[in-house]
């Protein structure tokens, strides 16, 4: 597997004007897929019996805990496994934290894994504020916000 700095997502390249510099990589790029809906709300079966089931409520509002601190508003529904697996694995640790059944190492290092993937721990976040920031259009560097363009999202 290559190491080193990931691809832009398409979209970053089209807004930024790479393209229009290089047309030969839009071509060698289009079949990559474009995933314009979010995540969108959290699992109907948990919204439907977090009324009667104190477990779906509570993965219910891990789910919106997620999605709010997708401040770069980068998940997407290609993120839904994801985030349900990770929703699923935090109310396991809380409940383990109360003492109502075990949590094992592997499960933190799981949750930590699933958030690095997402781009939500300290380390990871950059990576992705870098990826779908673009350039400032009008070729000057904005003096407001250090260099850096606006958001794409």
């Amino acid at each position: 597997m290559a190491a080193g700095r990931p691809r832009k997502p398409f979209n970053v390249l089209e807004l930024s004007g790479a393209f229009k510099k290089n047309p030969a990589r839009r071509r060698a790029r289009v079949a990559e897929p474009h995933i314009s809906v979010g995540l969108g709300e959290p699992p109907q079966e948990w919204v439907e019996n977090a009324e009667h089931s104190q477990r779906c409520k509570e993965l219910t509002e891990i789910w919106r805990q997620i999605v709010a601190q997708d401040v770069l508003h980068v998940l997407n529904i290609s993120h839904r496994i994801l985030v349900e697996n990770t929703c699923h694995l935090m109310y396991k640790i809380r409940r383990a934290s109360k003492g109502l059944g075990k949590a094992t190492s592997g499960d933190f290092a799981q949750v930590k894994s699933n958030l690095a993937s997402m781009g939500m721990t300290p380390i990871d976040s950059p990576r992705v504020a870098e990826a779908v920031r673009i350039p400032d259009r009008g070729g000057k560097e904005a003096k407001s916000s250090g260099g850096w363009g606006e958001l794409v999202g």
